[in-house]
């Protein structure tokens, strides 16, 4: 008889493995164990595998914005200090530019040279392509004898491209970076938003960087720890959760294991139909009943959070159909540029645009609507004023005003 799991199960298993919930005597995944200061945020990282960093800053940086989301105590500083000083906290990149905890560096080895093949992104073998081992042996041998430094610290020219895609890069940039995705060089620390690189060696801790790992061993951490972290899934989304493997490798892997620590399952969505065909480790479903169901309060959820990136599944899951609109132009937007969905227990009730005017240190709502059926009541409001509020302080702005967006 084929196994389905309830709509409200995997909402309960999605909150729990992404932290939006307690931990509950179901902890299958690292726990802070404390609600304060780098410690939390150190034990957050590694429960989610990684948080994911994005440029924009319409109100505040992803990393910051996905981790203050599930502790209102999270500072900024707890985040620098992991990664600067501590060192248990390292730059790379997942399916996107993420911060991870120190303890994958050593199979992180694997996911580099997979990049360096161009497994990975593969049109950045076009990017990174004037950067030639001449380069980047000048750019090695500068770092190894200086010190830590940033690509403009380094001219050693500029890569024309030629067309509107990559019209012109520093060859310094391209060689600091290609040799910061395939493991020399890592992140010392940042200049305002600047990576400054130094020698992996002399960034990751010798416990950490000495260590090896086969690939098999590789496969198995990155695909139980994708399905760890998913709660569920497909061998698709397995692939993508970390970019680590291929699909072929995921699917594999779990075949293999059905019956002995892996189950094969379909999820009912919100419209209450079975989806595809999903894997989950057997350890989660058998915690199920011991998963503490997510706090009531209001949330705003950041775009790039752990729980949404998977558009297709917060859709099937949560009947929330939420895009970004980042690249869309202006005038073809439905909601806004910087749209936060707002969160409450384990449901989405609604979604918010806003942006942080910080000259006049001020939180401007633009946009705000709630989904079909669910009503502004006098409570849900002063829940939504008290969120705003507290994001609000998060990112420097002294003061929240509702505006209406110029079109």
């Amino acid at each position: 008889m084929e196994t389905v799991l309830a709509n409200r199960d995997a909402r309960r298993v999605l909150l729990h493995v992404n932290g939006l919930a307690p931990p509950g005597k179901a902890d299958l995944l690292p726990h802070p164990g404390t609600t304060k200061g780098p410690a939390w945020a150190l034990g957050m990282v590694r429960r989610l595998g990684f948080v994911q960093i994005d440029p924009i800053c319409a109100i505040e940086r992803a990393h910051h914005h996905i981790l203050f989301s599930r502790n209102p105590s999270y500072k900024h500083e707890h985040l620098r200090r992991l990664l600067e000083q501590d060192r248990a906290l390292f730059e790379n990149w997942t399916h996107d530019a993420a911060i991870l905890p120190v303890e994958a560096w050593p199979y992180w080895q694997h996911y580099m040279r997979r990049f360096k093949r161009y497994e990975i992104h593969a049109g950045y073998e076009r990017y990174y392509s004037p950067a030639k081992p001449a380069h980047r042996s000048r750019v090695l041998k500068r770092i190894r004898v200086e010190g830590a430094l940033r690509p403009r610290d380094v001219d050693i020219g500029v890569a024309e491209f030629g067309d509107k895609t990559f019209p012109r890069f520093s060859l310094s940039k391209l060689a600091m970076e290609y040799l910061w995705r395939t493991g020399p060089l890592a992140v010392a620390h940042r200049a305002g938003r600047q990576k400054v690189y130094d020698l992996a060696e002399r960034v990751i801790p010798r416990e950490q960087f000495e260590k090896s790992v086969t690939r098999a061993e590789y496969v198995d951490w990155a695909v139980r720890q994708s399905l760890l972290h998913l709660g569920f899934g497909t061998a698709a989304q397995i692939a993508r959760c970390l970019d680590a493997v291929s699909r072929e490798d995921a699917a594999a892997w779990c075949k293999r294991r059905l019956g002995r620590g892996v189950a094969e399952l379909r999820v009912s969505g919100a419209d209450g139909r079975p989806g595809s065909r999903v894997f989950a480790l057997e350890d989660v479903l058998d915690a199920l009943p011991r998963m503490p169901a997510a706090p009531k309060r209001l949330r705003l959820i950041n775009p790039f959070d752990p729980l949404i990136h998977d558009r297709k599944r917060a859709l099937a899951v949560f009947g929330f159909d939420y895009a970004i609109e980042i690249w869309v132009p202006a005038s073809k937007r439905k909601y806004g540029y910087y749209v936060l969905p707002i969160l409450e227990g384990d449901r989405f009730t609604g979604r918010l645009d806003a942006k942080v005017d910080r000259k006049a240190k001020r939180f401007d709502v633009l946009g705000l609507w709630w989904e079909r059926g669910v009503k502004p009541s006098a409570t849900r409001k002063r829940q939504l004023d008290t969120e705003l509020q507290r994001l609000a302080r998060f990112t420097g702005a002294e003061d929240v005003r509702f505006v209406k967006r110029k079109r």
